[in-house]
């Protein structure tokens, strides 16, 4: 006796459907990302902060590389924001720089950290401006096959009389080149609160 074609498909079908059902794969463990860089602003005390990354402490040896400067900001700030009279905008700035090992997370140079309060323009109170200077010292081994940079992050807030922190806003740049020891950089940037 033979079954119609169309019948033996359909059982071949479900037999499938039931052998695929009662296999199981094994299991697979998706490795997690890195925690990255995570930066905090303490308006009221006017800190920017960084975490995720381990700065690696780095011995002087005839194998390092010391590098100096100075990071000059320049924050522009659009009041957009209806802030209550006598409100103060803290402002910071964040530098991480030497060799960057994205891949585990570390640093091998310096963290610099820099803070003030904005000035609101007389002549246009929609506006303010925060201007900082963070001078730099770092050590790191000399690795042809590493890279070097340096990460900025800003910040600024609208602070009540009160302490109360009204808005904020924090910014991470890309990564940049790592100037040439002794240079004075500059770098602008734009917020609106």
């Amino acid at each position: 006796m033979s079954l119609p074609r169309v019948l033996i498909v359909a059982l071949l079908g479900v037999a499938s459907t039931g052998a695929a059902f009662g296999q199981q794969a094994a299991a697979t463990i998706v490795p997690q990302a890195p925690s990255g860089l995570s930066i905090a602003f303490d308006a009221p005390h006017g800190q920017l902060t960084a975490t995720g990354f381990a700065l690696k402490a780095t011995p002087m040896t005839a194998n390092s590389t010391r590098t100096t400067g100075t990071i000059e900001v320049a924050l522009s700030i659009n009041l957009v924001s209806k802030f209550r009279k006598g409100t103060t905008f803290p402002c910071a700035i964040l530098v991480l720089g030497g060799q960057l090992d994205a891949a585990n997370q570390k640093v091998d140079g310096g963290m610099e950290t820099a803070s003030g309060l904005a000035s609101v323009n007389a002549a246009n109170p929609s506006t303010a401006t925060c201007m900082l200077s963070i001078p730099y010292a770092w050590t790191f081994q000399n690795d042809a096959t590493a890279s070097t940079g340096l990460v900025l992050a800003f910040a600024v807030a609208g602070l009540t009389p009160q302490g109360v922190t009204q808005r904020s806003t924090v910014q991470v740049t890309g990564v940049d080149a790592l100037p040439a020891s002794g240079a004075t950089t500059t770098f602008a940037f734009d917020a609106a609160l």
